[in-house]
C-alpha cells in the first residue's frame, strides 16, 4: 500500500513510508494494513521518536503521509503498469490514522511545537548560503528566497508550465493539481529569479529528490553554529524581513504571496488581478531588495545570476543584448 502511494502519487512520501514500515515490522514480521490499529500506531510514534529523534510535529507530518497513502489505496486509481493504464483499488475502505500532534506528544512524552522564534540575520543567511556545496541545494535556496514557497512547491516547479515570462508571473500550483489547505498562489516573478531561470536554461531547476536536498541543507545549520536553521527558515525570514525594507508592503499582499486566505474579493477578481502590472509588485521589489542585501555579506556565493547586469538588473542574453 505504501509503495503504491509513493510510486503513483507522491514520491517524496517514501521516507514516511520507510519509517512507518520499519516501525510496524517491530510489531509483526509481515505487517498488513489491518495491523494499523491505534495501539500499533502508537508504537510507530514511539519508534520514530526513538530511532529518528523526530519531534511531535514531524511525527504528525509523517503520519499524515501514511493517512494519505491509506486514502489513496481506498479509492480507484488509474495507474500505468507495464506501459498500460489500469484501474487499481487496493483497499475496500480506509482505516483511521491518527495524526493529531497533541495526542502524539502526550503519548510520547515530548513537547508540542511552538511558534517559530528563530530569525537569522542577513549575515547568518549569507553564512548558510556560503556553506552550501551542491548545485541543487543552492538552486533550492535561491527559489525559496525568491518565492517564499513551501518545500514541495519548490521541488514541483516546472518552468514551461508555471512561469509566465511575458506577464511576469509564477504559478506555484502546477496545472492539474488540486489546491489544498496549504494553498499555492500565483506570485510576481522577481527580477532575481527571472535572471536565474534564464541562466539555468532548464525546465526543471531541481532534479534531485526532495528529501536528499532537505537532509543536506538541514545539516548545514549545526555545522555553522545555527542549529535551528532549517529549510523552512527561509520562508519565515523573507516574510518577516519584507516588512523591514524600503518598499511599503501591505499585510494583504504578504498574505497573498504566502498563499494565505484573503477574504476580500472573489476568485474571478483574483484571476484578473494577476495580470495587473501592479499585482504583488511591491512584494517582488521587497524580495529583490532583501536578496541584494544578503548578497553583500556572502563570500563565496553570488546571488545575482551571472547573465544579469549588476547595475541594470536586466538579463543579458546571447549576443550581449538585454532582455527588457
Amino acid at each position: 500500500m505504501l509503495n503504491h502511494y509513493v510510486d503513483h502519487k507522491y514520491l517524496p512520501g517514501r521516507r514516511a513510508a520507510a519509517l512507518a514500515l520499519t516501525a510496524m515490522e517491530t510489531v509483526t514480521a509481515y505487517p498488513k494494513v489491518a495491523d494499523l490499529t491505534l495501539t500499533n500506531q502508537r508504537t510507530v510514534w514511539a519508534h520514530m521518536r526513538d530511532t529518528a529523534g523526530l519531534t511531535a510535529k514531524s511525527i504528525a507530518t509523517y503520519m499524515i503521509a501514511v493517512r494519505a497513502a491509506v486514502n489513496f489505496a481506498a479509492w480507484p486509481q488509474i495507474v500505468r503498469i507495464d506501459g498500460r493504464e489500469r484501474e487499481v483499488r487496493l483497499l475496500t475502505e480506509a482505516v483511521p490514522i491518527l495524526c493529531h500532534e497533541a495526542k502524539i506528544a502526550e503519548h510520547c512524552g515530548i513537547a508540542v511545537s511552538g511558534g517559530r522564534r528563530y530569525l537569522p540575520t542577513h549575515e547568518q543567511i549569507a553564512a548558510w548560503l556560503d556553506a552550501i556545496e551542491h548545485e541543487a541545494d543552492f538552486r533550492y535556496a535561491l527559489i525559496a528566497l525568491n518565492t517564499w514557497a513551501r518545500n514541495s512547491a519548490i521541488f514541483d516547479l516546472r518552468v514551461d508550465r508555471q512561469v509566465d515570462f511575458d506577464n511576469g508571473l509564477v504559478d506555484l500550483n502546477p496545472p492539474g493539481r488540486r489546491q489544498t489547505k496549504k494553498r499555492r498562489p500565483v506570485i510576481r516573478l522577481t527580477a532575481n529569479l527571472r535572471g536565474w531561470l534564464l541562466h539555468w536554461r532548464t525546465n526543471r531547476p531541481i532534479k534531485q529528490y526532495q528529501d536528499t536536498v532537505e537532509k543536506r541543507l538541514n545539516a548545514i545549520g549545526p555545522t555553522i553554529g545555527q542549529p535551528d536553521f532549517v529549510c523552512y527558515t527561509l520562508r519565515h525570514f523573507m516574510a518577516t524581513q519584507c516588512r523591514r525594507t524600503s518598499v511599503a508592503v501591505s499585510r494583504e499582499q504578504r498574505s497573498r504571496w504566502l498563499g494565505h486566505t484573503v477574504t476580500e474579493g472573489s476568485r474571478t477578481t483574483d484571476w484578473y488581478e494577476q495580470f495587473d502590472p501592479d499585482y504583488l509588485e511591491s512584494v517582488a521589489q521587497a524580495t529583490d531588495e532583501i536578496i541584494a542585501a544578503i548578497g553583500t555579506h556572502t563570500r563565496h556565493r553570488r546571488l545575482i545570476a551571472p547573465t544579469v547586469h549588476p547595475q541594470t538588473g536586466l538579463a543579458v542574453v546571447a549576443g550581449g543584448k538585454k532582455d527588457e
